[in-house]
């Protein structure tokens, strides 16, 4: 399952989650969070960012070609927006203006560079490479220089995935099928300290940290689909947040915390989602769009 979801996992959700869906009250526009959404949509045959005001109204492309453009992730001033893509042949990383101008690639090489995510700082950004048979996580400065390896070194087999920063920068939740199927793992922000909060014969996947620290979001199938799952940052308290008979997948927290989103499907279309931190209040959103990161800024002008 973890190979399936790897790579373009975020790009090709649309085909990948063909069979999933979710069952939710469905409510208007104008009931969701404050703040502006990035997003990734195919509405024009390909991959392309756009963003988009919480309330699914005024969205704006922000990239335009016949390539993948996906995993977007703002900076913490929200000025830049780092992503993947594949305009020069295979997945690499790039960062442009929160306006979609002076596109920039930070990584170039024959292999795959893909999932960014910007330190709290801003100093750096994290990302994950590999080819077909495993994946690391790498560190870089955010104008692309200093890259290093701080995942498991490359001899071994198994993969780490979907990096995710703690709030305080000082550390790294992530994925890993290092004891034979895929757990969330922590380690500081030089690969060093490792410590395994999940442990079962299923798999947990793509963690999200809460803005307090506290938490970690993640989802898994341990209850025969896949649902959205929180534990403690020590791993302790597990607790199932979604229960249904489908597919709920890769979480995003709210920037207040008190919310989680996180993608579904209604009928025959992806939804988006948003549930309570303790669990009640599910609710799906009345757009269709694949979105990837939220920051509370004032909403995009009419």
């Amino acid at each position: 399952m973890k190979k399936s979801l790897l790579f373009l996992a975020s790009a090709l959700a649309v085909v990948v989650l063909t069979a999933c869906g979710s069952a939710s009250e469905n409510i208007s526009a104008s009931d969701t969070k404050s703040g502006i959404f990035l997003i990734v949509s195919d509405r024009d045959g390909d991959s392309e960012i756009f963003v988009m005001n919480a309330d699914g109204s005024k969205d704006q492309q922000l990239t335009d070609n016949d390539v993948l453009d996906f995993d977007p992730a703002w900076s913490p001033t929200g000025k830049e927006i780092v992503f993947s893509s594949d305009r020069d042949g295979d997945s690499e990383i790039f960062v442009m203006n929160a306006d979609g101008s002076k596109k920039q690639q930070l990584t170039d090489n024959d292999v795959r560079d893909f999932d960014p995510a910007w330190s709290p700082d801003g100093k750096q950004i994290l990302f994950v490479q590999g080819n077909e048979t495993s994946f690391r996580i790498h560190l870089m400065e955010a104008d692309g220089s200093r890259e290093n390896l701080i995942s498991a070194e490359d001899s071994q087999t198994y993969s780490d995935d979907g990096p995710a920063w703690s709030p305080d920068g000082e550390e790294i939740a992530f994925f890993s099928d290092r004891d034979g199927d895929p757990e969330i793992f922590v380690m500081n922000v030089d690969g060093s300290g490792v410590r395994q909060l999940t442990d079962n014969d299923v798999a947990d996947l793509y963690p999200a940290w809460s803005p307090d620290g506290e938490e970690i979001a993640f989802f898994s199938d341990r209850d025969g689909d896949s649902e959205i799952f929180v534990v403690n940052v020590d791993g302790s308290g597990v607790r199932q947040l979604t229960d249904n008979d489908v597919a709920d997948l890769y979480p995003t927290w709210s920037p207040d915390g008190e919310e989680i989103a996180f993608f579904g499907k209604f009928e025959e279309d992806l939804r988006m989602h948003r549930i309570d931190r303790n669990g009640s209040g599910l609710v799906m959103l009345e757009y269709f769009d694949l979105w990837f990161d939220w920051k509370n800024d004032p909403a995009i002008a009419n």
